[in-house]
């Protein structure tokens, strides 16, 4: 367990194309968020950030809530950090089913204290919903709310940033598969069961 590191679900998210929430639908016997819960028990503290707490009254662990509603990742990132009890918070998307505990401890053994951010990435493109971020870029995240700024990568030129491969951490490009449409989940469902 990495003391420096808590985890954060990022469970707050419109789910407009899936047309219902992602957060609440199910994979085998849990649903998406119990899975990502279940991936994040090594760490000692989890959070979850939501974007109306009333939503999730089944949750036991504690949550925080959106304060600027539907701003997007910006905002629930920033509110997990905000929450944490440690300097790092690896955040995932609740719609990434298939992540799994040894992969994100790996993950979290990445952040060593000097950098801001620790983004994942695969085939050169980031992973923005599976990466770790820093207390310190918290005033990053703040001026970005002021201005209206809802891309998270705009935070990575402003911040130290270290990027890590997928692959030199052992992980699969299925990891990091998110499910956003009715199609994508039925067709994950078939392969699954």
């Amino acid at each position: 367990m990495n003391e420096l590191v808590s985890a954060g679900i990022l469970a707050g998210g419109k789910s407009s194309r899936m047309g219902t929430d992602k957060a609440h639908l199910m994979l085998g016997e849990k649903t998406f968020l119990e899975r990502a819960a279940a991936a994040c028990r090594d760490f000692s503290y989890l959070c979850i950030a939501v974007d109306d707490i009333r939503r999730f009254p089944e949750i036991s662990c504690p949550m925080v809530e959106d304060e600027i509603k539907g701003f997007g990742p910006v905002e629930g990132i920033y509110q997990l950090l905000k929450a944490s009890p440690v300097p790092y918070v690896l955040v995932i998307a609740t719609d990434m089913p298939f992540l799994d505990r040894a992969f994100l401890n790996r993950l979290a053994g990445c952040a060593a204290g000097k950098e801001d951010c620790v983004i994942l990435t695969m085939d050169g493109k980031v992973q923005p919903l599976c990466s770790i971020y820093k207390k310190s870029v918290i005033p990053l995240l703040e001026q970005m709310r002021k201005e209206g700024e809802h891309k998270i990568r705009l935070l990575y030129s402003r911040a130290a940033v270290r990027y890590v491969d997928v692959k030199e951490l052992g992980g699969q490009e299925i990891q990091l598969k998110n499910i956003n449409t009715r199609e994508e989940y039925d067709e994950t469902v078939k392969r699954f069961l």
